[in-house]
């Protein structure tokens, strides 16, 4: 890694800490995390959650409880296994998820309008590579994450 890459990538994931610490404490960074896995992946079983997110399989039953009760994730059977048990998000679940999302952008773009002209206009410049940043990670974190069993 380059010095050059690694300030960038400081600088960034200082940002992310900025938007993180910002946003109402309203839903757990792990309850958010799982919500996003099933928005982009679709129901999984509470054990493939649990890998995914790299904790217990009781750590994870709680949190599904939690987003249950909150009417943000719901338990459903697998329609090829009636046996098998899925957790899926809810519309509700994905509204919370868009609203966290509007908020750490609201975040970002309030500091991006403090920038003079040109700062902003090198980050305006910049934002086809930060898309595209945003496309490999959700590409790595697919390649880790397990598939659902069928």
């Amino acid at each position: 890694m380059s010095t050059r890459t690694a300030t960038i990538g400081e600088a960034l994931f200082g940002l992310a800490t900025v938007a993180i610490r910002r946003r109402p404490r309203t839903l757990s960074l792990t309850a958010a995390s799982v919500l996003s896995t099933l928005e982009r992946t679709g129901p999984r079983r509470l054990t493939d959650l649990a890998v995914s997110e790299e904790v217990t399989q009781p750590s994870m039953t709680a949190l599904v409880t939690q987003l249950a009760d909150q009417g943000l994730a719901e338990r459903r059977r697998d329609a090829a296994d009636a046996r098998v048990v899925l957790v899926a998000i809810t519309a509700a679940g994905s509204r919370r998820l868009r609203d966290m999302r509007a908020e750490g952008a609201v975040t970002i773009a309030d500091l991006i309008d403090k920038l003079d002209d040109q700062d902003a206009a090198a980050l305006h410049d910049a934002t086809p590579a930060l898309l595209r940043l945003i496309q490999l990670a959700g590409e790595d974190q697919d390649s880790r994450t397990p598939l659902p069993k069928r």
